[in-house]
């Protein structure tokens, strides 16, 4: 069968000025289009600069940067698992990773600048572009913004596991988390329910390389000493030591003090925060790993909410990761 079609001029006028139309939208709208989604794992970090920039002062400052241990994880490990690569060789597929350095040597350019960009090639993705007149203006670039660029990027990586909570949350712990403790905490599907008490709750994930979880209590405020270190780690040893037991008879979770704990004062969601990273064990048994701790202070009720997140992974120095993972569950703790 054939289909004729037939076109007057009165119909070749409207699609002709409809053509128009979206030509002048794609226009306007060409920054804000389509973008693919970010590759690669996270943590993962690219550099881009050339090899006689890599291997200079300023390139290995920003190498060294990137490289940082990050602080609280019983093995070493980096804030970034990072690669070089040069120039000539950032394909549209390089584009697309979702923690991206460009360094630009301009010895013309009027200004040495650092600049962060969110979403350029694609989302959601984190970019610093350092533009610097030769590599001792990157040098001084990188040291002048080194606290910045770490942030930016660690922000990124919360940022993403917070979006892929609030895409798939577990309605049955969100719910026993507003109950227990009045506090909207975006708890995802992944975590499962391992014990619940008027005061305790217990959330966990188990695999084949080992566990992590969070832990949830709270304990009045009853003056600016609550928020010292030792206040915090006495109360963490003594909850955990009666709802914590370990694998063998008499065992059971507490802070390892053989090893610095890590404090920090924050404020997040409005709210004053303290933070403390370290290391967990088992009393009388051989397990360990890392913990983060954030004790959110609750003006309104006068009294202290605690999440705490910890690792087990023997195996392999991976825990950075996973420990990103639960700060980030931390982030989302708001008060009702």
């Amino acid at each position: 069968m054939k289909i004729k079609f037939y076109t007057t001029m009165k119909n070749y006028k409207y699609l002709l000025a409809a053509l128009m139309m979206l030509t002048a939208f794609a226009c306007k709208n060409k920054d804000t289009g389509y973008k693919p989604n970010v590759g690669g794992k996270a943590g993962e970090m690219l550099v881009v600069m050339d090899d006689k920039i890599k291997t200079s002062p300023g390139g290995e400052e920003l190498q060294k940067l990137l490289r940082e241990t990050y602080l609280g994880l019983p093995q070493e490990e980096p804030h970034f698992k990072m690669s070089v690569a040069p120039h000539r060789s950032f394909s549209n597929f390089m584009r697309t990773i979702r923690n991206i350095v460009m360094v630009r040597i301009k010895p013309n350019t009027e200004e040495e600048t650092v600049k962060y960009y969110r979403d350029r090639w694609a989302r959601p993705q984190a970019v610093v572009v350092m533009t610097a007149r030769d590599t001792a203006g990157l040098k001084r670039l990188v040291e002048g913004d080194q606290l910045k660029i770490l942030s930016f990027f660690n922000k990124a990586e919360r940022e993403r596991y917070i979006t892929s909570y609030k895409k798939y949350p577990s309605d049955e712990l969100i719910k026993q988390v507003d109950s227990t403790f009045k506090v909207r905490l975006s708890v995802p599907n992944s975590l499962s329910s391992k014990k619940a008490t008027p005061s305790f709750l217990w959330m966990n994930e188990a695999a084949n390389w080992g566990f992590q979880g969070m832990f949830m209590y709270e304990f009045p405020y009853v003056g600016e000493g609550t928020f010292s270190k030792e206040y915090l780690l006495n109360k963490r040893d003594s909850i955990l030591r009666k709802n914590v037991p370990g694998p063998s008879e008499g065992s059971f979770m507490t802070t390892e003090h053989q090893f610095p704990v890590l404090y920090k004062k924050a404020t997040i969601n409005d709210n004053e925060v303290v933070e403390l990273r370290g290391l967990w064990k088992v009393q009388n048994d051989l397990m360990g790993g890392p913990f983060i701790l954030q004790a959110h202070h609750d003006k309104k009720n006068n009294r202290v909410v605690v999440t705490d997140g910890f690792v087990y992974s023997p195996e392999k120095p991976d825990k950075r990761d996973k420990i990103r993972q639960m700060e980030a569950l931390m982030y989302t703790l708001k008060f009702q």
